[in-house]
């Protein structure tokens, strides 16, 4: 709070005049007011955004949803003490309510002559310094207010996202459909493969969980009696976070009575059409492909025709697009073991742990890897094998497979659909089987459903179910990388958020090579993770990798990995970490391996196109504390484990050249051991440095060593090695 404004809110009180009113009567909003002809009389209200006092004369702009208008407040008009008051009492950031008359100035600006004011909110604290445009991008997501405030086209993108979802509820009441509310805490997390949230109810005293999907519920409608369904409303897994996925997400859901998957394709690509052609006035849209390149995308076509003929969305098969990029063909591995072993042979790092996935989820996981990121126009992909699919239907011809499609853009999966099951003694048997793979470790594997079992007993039409991620959807509509982007309040850590991890005993006493570092926490402090969060810069790290570096790509990729694999291992953020990882050398080629400008303003500027915040620039600093050590201390543990990692990736990469095979997947721990007692081996590389694992992380040099090795495997494939 600022004491200053507090005191001018004191004063209106003191002088009878409310600072927070009730209401205000609008004739207009702003832009409206805009528009107006010269000689309307018009009250109207926002917030103030420019003040420019001008002697006898102010300007002040003032901004409401719809866009800004001038106020200019005469001397005259008002009476000296009431121009002088206002000069005293409004700041900027202040609501106020207006009446008054409007004019054009001579520089042809639309603006309202004021008669009265009145304080509708008075603020009591500064708009940010930069308050025309928040760039910051924790704070936009922390402080949305100060980002719709601040930034026009980010309101604008929300103004969108209310307007799409509007459309297409109006689509679906065109076209029969019964908007159903679902319940959110439900007995069975059942619809979908992902791990729920759990919670427990108290006044029944039952552990519940959140749910995960839309669907099991609309289907006991269907067998209820409703012709059409859909619903609209939060979901949430319990999984990992990334550009492409939060925890809690917006989903639409419906189901067709007596549709089987070919219709809902063709009704896909109709609401598209409609969708689009209402919120944008156009089918074709710039959407950004995996790397942030914005490209342009073609969703026209002929949505009503009963065959594929020209602008039908392409429909390809699952098996095929997996076996065209990489070589397998899963329908030959009829086990998971098998598939995993195949996988394995191509050299394909998938982005989990496969050792506990069922078949089914292996296929998904490397449909993920190798094919979806490819993947940009508007397609159909079909054809998935049972296990993955325990919801859908059947193929007639082929038992082996579904009767679903998904609809991918952008490499983002948009929609899933499916001619749904309805056979209850098939569901309870792949619920079953579904059961069997949870109880052997696999977390996303569905968990079986009683009561959904005896819905279907009683009889459900046949019928087709579809899904789409809404947040998906809008990001890719309106040119967002991050679905934070298109969300208003995405979940943050608070901004002090400590894990709860037991303190690291630092010795204070470090060989005289490395620097001493005056801020290092003594052995009873409990040690900082990290300044801030930036892992949303995941995507547009690997752009800059790809643009500014070749010679230290590897290098970078590598310790983005091990940073990784080592905030797991201390609780930090994993995406931050590896983007300090990735990016703490990307300079190095640009500045031909001049040390004494690495990590100076050619990074800095570098670091500035993706908008990245300060405390980055920081960290990779940091990891240079030759040069940097006093200005940026290691004190937090991601740049104690940077600092130590930072030569270790580099000289783990060297003992794989020299290896017969050059290929990481042959180096061991111990053979890196060994050529770090080799002082000739790799020469400039300093040992000290890696040691300090054990002084700075508490982590013995046989575990760092392995922690680190571990982590580079799993990205041989992007490292060459």
């Amino acid at each position: 709070m600022d004491p200053v404004r507090f005191e001018k809110s004191q004063k209106l009180r003191q002088m009878n005049r409310i600072p927070y009113a009730a209401k205000f009567e609008r004739s207009h909003m702003l832009k409206a007011g805009h528009d107006a002809k010269d000689g309307t009389t018009m009250k109207v209200a926002g917030r103030i955004m420019l003040f420019r006092e001008m002697g006898k004369l102010t300007f002040a702009t003032l901004q409401d949803h719809t866009g800004r208008l001038q106020l200019a407040f005469r001397e005259e008009e008002l009476g000296k003490e009431e121009y002088k008051l206002l000069q005293k009492l409004i700041d900027l950031g202040d609501f106020v309510g207006i009446t008054g008359e409007r004019f054009t100035t001579q520089k042809g600006e639309p603006t309202v002559n004021v008669k009265t004011w009145t304080m509708l909110s008075k603020g009591l604290r500064q708009l940010p310094e930069k308050w025309h445009g928040i760039s910051d991008r924790e704070t936009l997501y922390r402080k949305r207010y100060l980002d719709t405030m601040s930034n026009p086209e980010s309101l604008g993108r929300f103004q969108f996202r209310s307007a799409f979802i509007r459309a297409m509820r109006e689509f679906y009441w065109s076209h029969g459909f019964t908007e159903v509310d679902l319940p959110v805490l439900v007995n069975s997390a059942s619809g979908a493969l992902a791990t729920p949230f759990s919670t427990h109810h108290n006044a029944l005293d039952l552990d519940v969980f959140l749910r995960i999907a839309l669907e099991t519920h609309q289907k006991e409608c269907l067998v209820g009696g409703f012709d059409r369904t859909f619903s609209l409303g939060p979901v949430f897994r319990n999984e990992g976070m990334d550009p492409s996925h939060l925890q809690e997400f917006t989903m639409c859901e419906h189901y067709a009575s007596y549709w089987d998957y070919q219709d809902n394709m063709r009704f896909t690509q109709e609401m598209f059409s409609s969708l689009l052609m209402k919120t944008l006035g156009t089918m074709k849209v710039k959407i950004p492909d995996r790397s942030g390149k914005l490209i342009e995308v073609d969703f026209g076509g002929d949505p009503g025709g009963r065959s594929l003929g020209e602008g039908c969305w392409p429909r390809l098969s699952l098996h095929d697009v997996i076996l065209q990029d990489c070589g397998i063909d899963y329908d030959s591995c009829k086990t998971a073991g098998a598939l995993r072993e195949a996988i394995k042979e191509k050299g394909i790092q998938l982005e989990v742990d496969t050792t506990n996935l069922g078949r089914g989820n292996l296929i998904d996981q490397l449909y993920k890897k190798v094919s979806r990121p490819k993947i940009v126009s508007p397609v159909f992909i079909t054809k998935h094998p049972i296990d993955l699919s325990p919801l859908a239907r059947r193929n007639d011809e082929n038992p082996d497979i579904t009767d679903r499609f998904q609809l991918v853009v952008g490499g983002w999966e948009i929609v899933n659909a499916y001619s749904e099951l309805v056979d209850p003694v098939d569901q309870a048997e792949r619920f079953r089987a579904q059961a069997n793979a949870k109880k052997g470790g696999d977390a996303d594997a569905h968990a079986e459903d009683d009561e959904f079992i005896e819905a279907l007993e009683y009889g459900c039409p046949p019928c087709s179910g579809w899904g789409m991620g809404v947040d998906r959807i809008i990001a890719l509509l309106t040119a967002q990388e991050n679905l934070r982007d298109v969300v208003l309040f995405p979940i943050m850590k608070p901004q002090h958020y400590t894990a709860k991890v037991e303190p690291v005993q630092i010795k204070l006493t470090v060989p005289s090579v490395t620097p001493t570092f005056s801020t290092l926490p003594s052995a009873n402090t409990e040690h900082l993770l990290q300044h801030a969060d930036y892992g949303h810069l995941l995507p547009a790290a690997h752009g800059l990798i790809e643009t500014h570096t070749v010679q230290t790509k590897a290098h970078l990729i590598a310790t983005g990995a091990a940073m990784e694999a080592l905030a797991r291992k201390f609780g930090g953020d994993p995406q931050t970490w590896k983007v300090a990882g990735m990016l703490h050398d990307l300079d190095w080629d640009s500045l031909q391996k001049d040390a004494e400008k690495h990590c100076g303003s050619t990074l800095e500027q570098m670091l500035a196109t993706i908008k990245a915040p300060a405390e980055l620039l920081a960290d990779i600093r940091a990891h240079y504390a030759h040069k940097y050590g006093e200005e940026y201390p290691l004190n937090t543990m991601l740049r104690k484990c940077l600092y130590c990692v930072d030569e270790l990736t580099g000289f783990i990469i060297a003992v794989t050249y020299v290896r017969p095979s050059k290929k990481i997947a042959d180096v061991e721990v111990s053979s890196v051991k060994k050529k770090l007692k080799d002082k000739g081996f790799a020469a400039q590389v300093s040992r000290e440095q890696i040691k300090e694992c054990e002084t700075l992380l508490n982590v013995p040099l046989d575990e760092m060593i392995g922690i680190t090795l571990e982590a580079m495997k799993t990205v041989s494939g992007d490292m060459g090695l």
